[in-house]
């Protein structure tokens, strides 16, 4: 399966939505550090191939990360300084209110960055800001915590991210909200 634009699949604690959005072939799949232990990554991956693998980091002091093995982590804005010390490449999620203030120093350790991932995105943001001054990475858009509906992010060709949900029991889990967003992403 091919998507119109890069998706970024979040918070994901189970097989079942890992399976259905590697399917669907989203470029990135991250797993919440906080509730997903290396032992149980390494299960989930193990059953999977093609997407980029990604360590959701919460707030900082983080568990013993090198079990995982990744070479991507996603971080707060406010952690950075503590995650540029990790080996591999950066999710740098933030508020799109704070993305001005935020410019120079993600622009300064660009090399490092992936993409960056942005929430709260109001009804009043400027997307054409976003891509003349950030062209060295791709920027997410948060669908969760965005304002804006998905028809009218269509267009936005850097990428989204959707997320998933939690099982009712091993294997039981209706992927019908992830279906809705990943179906419509769907190159024709």
């Amino acid at each position: 399966m091919a998507l119109v634009t890069k998706v970024k699949a979040g918070k994901i604690t189970n097989l079942t939505d890992a399976r259905y959005c590697a399917g669907m072939g989203v470029e990135w799949i991250g797993f919440p550090a906080a509730t997903v232990s290396a032992k149980t990554f390494s299960e989930i991956t193990g059953w999977l191939a093609g997407p980029q693998w990604v360590i959701e980091l919460g707030s900082a002091p983080w568990p013993n990360l090198q079990a995982y093995g990744t070479p991507v982590w996603q971080c707060s804005f406010d952690n950075l300084a503590e995650a540029l010390n990790l080996a591999g490449q950066l999710i740098v999620e933030l508020p799109a209110k704070d993305l001005q203030a935020a410019n120079p120093h993600l622009l300064s350790n660009s090399n490092r960055i992936e993409a960056l991932l942005l929430t709260h995105v109001s009804a009043g943001f400027s997307f054409a800001t976003l891509q003349s001054d950030f062209n060295s990475f791709p920027v997410l858009i948060d669908l969760d915590t965005c304002a804006f509906e998905l028809r009218d992010l269509l267009a936005w060709p850097n990428g989204l991210q959707v997320s998933g949900g939690t099982e009712e029991r091993p294997g039981l889990r209706d992927v019908a909200a992830l279906a809705e967003v990943l179906e419509q992403l769907e190159v024709e």
